[in-house]
């Protein structure tokens, strides 16, 4: 996705979608991920306000899994959410992702928790440069 979308955003809120019940039951925490990644942007000089409309949006995707054993299948995104209008008619508008990126991964149960937090920083770092390529301090 384009980082020129970024530009000019003065601020995002955050959303985490909520984690599976296996997830949660692995240790995947909702609200620690939003607190890690508020603090993780506002340290970068990025601006948090719940009442804008664009959001850094948060997802934690898993295949289903036969039993407890064995590594699991997930997949993290962290994409940027704005308004957009279609080009062939500007008053058709909707909320669309305009920068995004995601990993794929196998994480053995223990420490998934930890595997998903560091994910989700790593991820969040990759929107701060982008954010800040087009949006100088």
């Amino acid at each position: 996705m384009d980082r020129a979308t970024l530009r000019g955003v003065k601020a995002v809120k955050v959303i985490i979608d909520p984690p599976s019940p296996e997830l949660e039951h692995d240790g995947v925490d909702r609200e620690l991920l939003r607190v890690g990644v508020v603090q993780k942007l506002q340290n970068a000089g990025i601006k948090i306000d719940n009442d804008v409309v664009e959001f850094l949006g948060v997802g934690i995707s898993s295949a289903p899994r036969a039993g407890r054993k064995g590594p699991v299948p997930l997949v993290i995104g962290v994409g940027v959410y704005q308004v957009v209008a279609l080009t062939r008619d500007k008053t058709t508008k909707t909320v669309a992702e305009t920068w995004g990126d995601q990993k794929v991964m196998a994480v053995p149960v223990k420490g998934l928790d930890r595997q998903v937090s560091m994910t989700v920083d790593d991820l969040v770092d990759e929107f701060v440069r982008a954010y800040r390529s087009v949006n100088p301090q």
